[in-house]
């Protein structure tokens, strides 16, 4: 019916890893099936008496398996796959009724402009360009095969029942491996990562899936409780063993291939590529020429010369993840995540949603260093999941000892500390400096009692810029910050430009004017969620920054923000992207 709600993310995992999980949702081959049983029990009715001499067997299949492809796309929630197969089953409708016989790709194209005139917002997503794509591969590559005997495709039933069964094997196979190549760079795209498992996982699931689970689920929802449940117990069964083999798949060590998101740029050569790789006719028909375009799809795996960070530079990236923190520093060979975001729900986190899907759109699967700067769920909840797909060096921060986050990061053996005033290191020529919380502070009682006040601040800082991510501290610990920056530090911060994270997501309990004044920001910003129930930020400090002539970005209204910080150039440059959008910027002068 379309509700995947009960499906948790490490089965999505799985079904993903092996690439069936268009059986999972509602695909178009569900809806075309149940289309061609509409239509055959109308002509079976229809087929009695007098009634085909009032009208045509055939007109009367033909509405009736619209109708029912209709109602199927209706209760499965009119997914883009749905709406493509309710389409084109309604264009062949049509055409039969007024005695056309349109071709194949005049079907997909009509359907295409159904689809974008419905819902002009449909290329956003993946299951558009997946679906699409896949049956435009099929039409391409299927539509003037010929088999190993010369027959072309459709023919074949005056042949021998063993050379059916061997030409049914083979075209079943080439349409895997069609689909299979042709998605390449739409899944590298979307997912960033590609499935080497899926032609052999779909080669047992599409079959078993369609044409034995669907329609015992089928049966089951509509058929009397006492008979429904006999097969809806088959197909649950049935469901387990073949999640028993996706799991066995999904495992292996070379079972995905994972990529960052390709340029734009390169989307094109890919797709000629497979265009010249998958065309119809022999495959042995000018091989040379399909090896060619298969090596030519391939370059969608490249990674062109894009510009670096050099040493003495370093970019922060201020993802939007609700009400929560998760900022990524990245140094020239280095990276460092302070925070990992919210929990969503029962079932799913800031980590799983944005943080990871951002990390692999880049191509980051190893961060050095991790800093929590304490235990609440807001900066924590996506942890957990970041710790299974990613490998962390050392994590810092401010955990009480019972953490499930600082459990797991015990049992991966990974090294881990306490955040504590004056510890500093130096990444590429940048370095990180901790203000708070001071060692005498960090005691068990005080983390529970004001989790807030022990929150971990940290400053990164080059030449000319000075970068602040100051957790949730409130008026206490700012007034420490205020003892602990004597004149020469001052002095230091006057000389650079100073980015501000209001703290706390700009409650009224923080960001103090005496502190403000004395380190005198060039700029601020906060994470915080849109219409959050907090009321962050609260107008007093919004204010507070406005009467300063601090510039104030906040991600629920900017988005993600990207600040590049590059050598002899003062002023930062701050990009903000939108999800969905593509990327823009704008110079902030000072």
């Amino acid at each position: 019916m379309g509700d995947q709600n009960a499906i948790d993310q490490d089965d999505w995992r799985i079904f993903n890893a092996t690439g069936v999980g268009h059986l999972i949702s509602i695909s178009g081959l569900h809806v075309t099936m149940l289309a061609g049983l509409g239509a055959g029990l109308a002509a079976l009715l229809w087929g009695h008496y007098s009634l085909p001499l009032r009208m045509p067997i055939a007109k009367v299949a033909a509405f009736s398996g619209f109708i029912t492809a209709f109602i199927y796309a209706w209760l499965a929630g009119f997914q883009i796959p749905a709406q493509r197969t309710l389409y084109m089953v309604g264009i062949v409708s049509f055409a039969l009724w007024s005695g056309r016989n349109p071709r194949s790709f005049d079907i997909l194209w009509w359907a295409l402009a159904f689809v974008l005139l419905v819902d002009p917002m449909a290329p956003y997503t993946p299951g558009f360009w997946l679906s699409f794509g896949a049956v435009a591969a099929i039409l391409h590559a299927m539509g003037d095969s010929v088999g190993l005997l010369g027959i072309p495709t459709g023919r074949e039933l005056g042949l021998s029942w063993h050379f059916r069964v061997i030409e049914a094997l083979r075209e079943a196979c080439r349409v895997q491996a069609v689909v299979t190549i042709a998605l390449l760079p739409f899944t590298l795209y979307w997912f960033y990562q590609a499935s080497i498992v899926s032609p052999l996982a779909n080669a047992f699931a599409v079959p078993l899936i369609s044409y034995i689970v669907t329609p015992f689920a089928m049966l089951g929802a509509f058929l009397p409780e006492w008979m429904g449940r006999v097969f809806l117990l088959w197909s649950h069964r049935l469901i387990e063993a073949i999640a028993f083999a996706l799991n066995y798949l999904a495992d292996l060590k070379w079972a995905i291939v994972r990529s960052k998101q390709p340029e734009m740029w390169l989307l094109i050569p890919s797709l000629l590529g497979i265009v010249i790789a998958i065309r119809p006719r022999r495959i042995l028909t000018r091989w040379k020429s399909r090896v060619f375009g298969l090596a030519l799809s391939l370059i969608i795996f490249a990674k062109p010369f894009s510009s670096s960070l050099h040493e003495g530079e370093f970019r922060a990236t201020v993802l939007d993840i609700g009400q929560g923190t998760a900022v990524l520093i990245e140094t020239a060979s280095k990276k460092l995540l302070y925070d990992t975001g919210p929990t969503l729900g029962v079932k799913d986190d800031a980590g799983m949603r944005t943080i990871l899907p951002y990390l692999r759109g880049r191509g980051i699967h190893h961060i050095d260093r991790m800093v929590i700067r304490h235990g609440d769920s807001d900066h924590v909840g996506g942890g957990i999941s970041l710790l299974k797909e990613v490998r962390f060096d050392s994590m810092m921060g401010s955990l009480p000892s019972e953490n499930s986050l600082l459990k797991n990061i015990q049992a991966k053996n990974i090294p881990n500390a306490p955040c504590q005033f004056g510890q500093t290191w130096v990444w590429d020529q940048v370095e990180f400096y901790i203000w708070h919380p001071s060692k005498d502070a960090l005691t068990e009682n005080q983390q529970h009692d004001k989790p807030n006040e022990m929150s971990c601040v940290l400053e990164v800082r080059n030449k000319e810029t000075s970068f602040w991510l100051t957790g949730d501290i409130e008026r206490d610990a700012e007034g420490k910050i205020i003892e602990r920056l004597n004149t020469d530090q001052l002095a230091d911060l006057k000389d650079k430009e100073l980015i501000w994270m209001a703290p706390h997501h700009g409650s009224k309990t923080s960001s103090s004017l005496d502190l403000l004044i004395k380190i005198n920001p060039d700029q601020a910003f906060a994470q915080n969620g849109y219409r959050n129930r907090y009321g962050h930020p609260h107008p007093v400090v919004t204010v507070r920054y406005k009467n300063l002539d601090v510039p104030f970005h906040q991600t629920s209204l900017t988005g993600a923000q990207i600040w590049t910080f590059q050598k002899g150039i003062r002023s930062s440059t701050l990009f903000w992207r939108r999800e969905n959008a593509r990327l823009w910027h704008r110079p902030l002068e000072r």
